[in-house]
């Protein structure tokens, strides 16, 4: 059986893909910038938004979901580089071992959403 999915939770799904709006962005841009990152259609990123499409197991929600996925990953990916940036100025010498954790960490998911893309 499919499992049915809130409206809500399809919405949040999709403006996590497309990431905030930005000053210039229309509904119409923002959908299209969450259709290119996930690989689906604008019309199918926009019937994901509007609850048109409420199968969870839909191939346009899932492919929105691995989106989500990869941009999270990519966003705390940089966030750990910029930590690492941060404690190598500070102390390169003090910090080495937590610079080289925080790097090897953001490689390890930069390479996850490689691997994925591979398939």
């Amino acid at each position: 059986m499919s499992e049915k999915c809130s409206g809500d939770t399809m919405r949040e799904l999709v403006a996590a893909v497309a990431g905030p709006r930005q000053w210039g962005d229309t509904r119409e841009s923002w959908l299209a910038r969450a259709a290119r990152r996930s690989g689906v259609s604008y019309r199918q990123a926009k019937a994901l938004f509007y609850g048109e499409i409420i199968d969870a197991d839909h191939r346009t929600a899932r492919r929105m979901r691995e989106a989500a996925g990869q941009h999270e990953a990519e966003q705390l990916a940089q966030r750990f580089e910029a930590l690492a940036g941060s404690l190598q100025s500070r102390d390169a010498d003090f910090h080495c071992s937590d610079v080289a954790a925080l790097v090897d960490a953001a490689r390890a998911l930069r390479g996850l959403g490689r691997a994925r893309d591979d398939k």
